[in-house]
């Protein structure tokens, strides 16, 4: 249950007049009205990102539309978002639930949702109409989420042009004629998407320190081996936690003639202290690893070994992070220096005294 944003911004600004011609009668289409509002709209508050899935890893595209709109006559407009996906070659549009714009002045909007990640355009449109006996959308302001290469963020949205193909294509699923608009502010669950988040209670990480008794650390070095990751992600958490979510993919082989894995912790660094967990299970290809960290931890190394020095452990780090927050709702994983000095702490276990009883199971994917 990983979810949440991070940002990007773009305005985009386009009138409708105030007057459409009636639609053509189709059994699918839903006429449009006489006469129309007339409404300007702002898209000032895009945000969007790449995350996966916690479990299987899965992407999903985190999408904020926000704006706000203005009336310029004619009453009260219904607005709403419509999603472009292109996926095997074909567009595919979605409209989802709709909004009422204020009479006068302006109204702010904001819609959240998870979406599929092929979405290549986002609208804002104004109702239904009919064209070559398909429903399609009049959409009022048009963008497009732009992304550098294998990147999460998406820090930019650039406009589309209201004659493009693309916002111009049938749509799959829209509302129902008559359906109750909702308000402008819509925190969740608000664009067409098979993913359905439930909010949780708020909880505590699983790295956050434990009083009861917990496995002591002992000093271990592993054989040659490779640590590659290929793919970062951090982010503020779904649910409410005291922590931010983290993922990492990628891999972990022996050298040629070694036959053991080596033994992978991913600690925690907080100001004083290091944060041991569990060390990784390996039974996975890629490996796919995520957890909610605590809040606390400024720094995250992959060790494959513990060295004791002064009486107290230290780790052996392949690869290590700095977590850079430049943003309320951006966090960034930065590489630095395996010795650098956020990550030159003394460790500290967080692994629970299993009871022999109910022995925990395998976590595949916890980081």
């Amino acid at each position: 249950m990983i979810d949440r944003i991070v940002a990007g911004l773009a305005g985009v600004l386009l009138m409708l007049s105030a007057a459409t011609a009636p639609a053509s009668a189709s059994p699918a289409a839903a006429p449009a009205p006489a006469a129309e509002p007339c409404v300007t709209v702002t898209l000032d508050g895009m945000r969007g990102v790449y995350r996966p899935d916690s479990d299987l890893w899965e992407p999903w595209f985190d999408a904020t539309v926000a704006g706000r709109s203005r009336a310029c006559g004619g009453g009260a407009a219904t607005l709403a978002v419509t999603q472009y996906h292109v996926r095997d070659g074909a567009t595919i549009g979605l409209m989802s639930t709709p909004w009422t714009a204020a009479a006068q002045g302006t109204t702010a909007f904001s819609r959240f949702g998870r979406i599929r990640p092929d979405v290549a355009a986002l609208c804002v449109s104004t109702g239904l109409t009919s064209r070559d006996g398909a429903v399609v959308a009049r959409n009022a302001a048009c963008v497009r989420p732009v992304r550098t290469g294998t990147d999460h963020l998406v820090t930019r949205f650039a406009p589309v042009r209201l004659t493009d193909p693309l916002v111009n294509a049938a749509l799959s699923e829209h509302p129902a004629d008559g359906v109750t608009p909702t308000g402008p502010l819509c925190p969740v669950n608000c664009l067409v998407s098979p993913y359905v988040h439930v909010p949780g209670s708020p909880w505590t990480t699983r790295d956050t320190p434990i009083s009861e008794p917990a496995v002591p650390l002992e000093p271990y070095e592993s054989e040659c081996h490779t640590i590659a990751i290929t793919d970062t992600f951090a982010g503020p958490s779904d649910d409410p936690a005291n922590g931010y979510d983290v993922w990492m993919t990628g891999a972990v082989d022996a050298c040629p003639g070694v036959e053991t894995l080596p033994q992978v912790h991913a600690i925690r660094y907080w100001s004083d202290r290091g944060i041991v967990m569990e060390w990784w299970d390996q039974a996975q290809w890629p490996l796919a690893k995520s957890a909610t960290v605590n809040e606390n931890t400024a720094a995250i190394c992959l060790a494959t070994g513990m060295r004791e020095r002064g009486g107290r452990l230290y780790g052996v780090h392949d690869l290590c992070w700095k977590i850079v927050k430049d943003r309320p709702d951006r966090y960034l994983l930065v590489p630095i220096r395996t010795d650098d000095p956020r990550v030159r702490k003394p460790l500290q276990s967080n692994m629970r005294v299993p009871d022999p009883e109910y022995p925990p199971g395998v976590c595949a994917s916890c980081l």
